[in-house]
């Protein structure tokens, strides 16, 4: 048994490093892979373990990924920079954006009716977010595994989920009344609620694909005020 440090270029999100894992443990002769999203850096574990030359030849094939022989405690410069783009600006600018434009439709039809409003944001939040996971479902769709409920079991829900979040903006758009549509909003919310609190609770380092992997989101409690609020939106807007 051998054990060989990998310095692990190309990452950028979970959904990166869950096709590198799957593709190192497709070797011959790996038995045990640990990969530090954080360090860009992991470890491969076996016997007759290939040559680097091979295995970058099997990294090409999902993706623009390299390694070379390294050590863990090494953290790249490039990797620096990546985490510290790692914040919630672009889920804020985004929040900001949907709450002002839905706000000033409401002032414009000169009177403000929360339901109406409540309902155009929930349109709007889907159909926005719903966009940034349709332009890399796959990548979506590997990042959520990591965390939802559902997708770890079923990982074409993960795949299937960015439809979901479209459809139900078009429902609030059309149907902002139907009761339904806010029964099924709730039921997703809080099960993704449940998933991100486990995840947070459990420290762990994972990524937020609430915006897809268009943006490298940490998760942590904005994550969970973010789907407290859409569930309890849902639910009020069912009362009413």
């Amino acid at each position: 048994m051998e054990t060989i440090d990998l310095q692990i270029e190309g990452m950028t999100c979970n959904g990166c490093k869950t096709k590198v894992e799957k593709t190192l443990y497709s070797l011959g002769g790996v038995t045990e892979v640990s990969i530090d999203l954080d360090s860009n850096s992991g470890t491969i574990s076996g016997s007759n373990i290939p040559e680097i030359e091979h295995i970058n030849a099997e990294l090409q094939k999902v993706g623009s990924y390299t390694v070379s022989r390294g050590s863990n405690a090494t953290i790249p410069a490039s990797n620096e920079s990546l985490k510290s783009n790692r914040s919630y600006k672009p889920l804020i600018i985004v929040v900001v954006y949907l709450v002002t434009v839905t706000l000033m439709i409401e002032l414009a039809s000169g009177m403000f009716m929360p339901e109406v409003w409540m309902a155009n944001f929930m349109a709007g939040f889907f159909i926005t977010f719903s966009f940034f996971k349709i332009l890399d479902i796959e990548g979506f769709a590997d990042a959520y595994q990591s965390y939802d409920l559902i997708a770890k079991r079923f990982r074409f829900y993960g795949i299937l989920f960015p439809f979901i979040e479209l459809a139900l903006g078009l429902a609030y758009i059309l149907f902002p009344d139907n009761g339904l549509t806010h029964l099924i909003t709730a039921l997703i919310m809080f099960v993704s609620l449940i998933g991100v609190v486990l995840a947070v609770t459990n420290k762990r380092q994972i990524q937020c694909a609430c915006l897809g992997t268009v943006f490298n989101l940490p998760m942590s409690y904005v994550t969970i005020i973010e789907d407290s609020v859409m569930l309890a939106m849902a639910i009020m807007m069912y009362l009413i």
